[in-house]
């Protein structure tokens, strides 16, 4: 199997509404993956807490750009042409 692999995760075109049901519950659930990070690595190990905070803040950025293109594209009475990739690399741990 190769290291690197690129996936596409979305790619079409929505309506304002669809768009933002799939988007706001991706970001929502990534919002709330960093969030059980911050409380368990608080509660069990007094870990460094920086890099969930810096990431919860750019995904409500995020999401709040998120709600600016959205109403737009609705006011506009548009659609979303929506890619999305993943590009994942298997790397060893040493």
């Amino acid at each position: 199997m190769e290291n690197k692999h690129v996936l596409k995760l979305i790619d079409g075109i929505f309506m304002p509404s669809d768009a933002g049901n799939v988007l706001f519950d991706l970001i929502s659930r990534k919002i709330n993956y960093h969030q059980i990070e911050l409380f368990s690595n608080e509660e069990r190990f007094g870990n460094d807490l920086s890099n969930s905070i810096s990431r919860i803040k750019q995904l409500n950025d995020i999401k709040n750009s998120l709600h600016e293109i959205i109403a737009y594209a609705s006011e506009k009475g548009m659609s979303l042409k929506i890619e999305s990739r993943i590009h994942i690399t298997c790397i060893e741990e040493n």
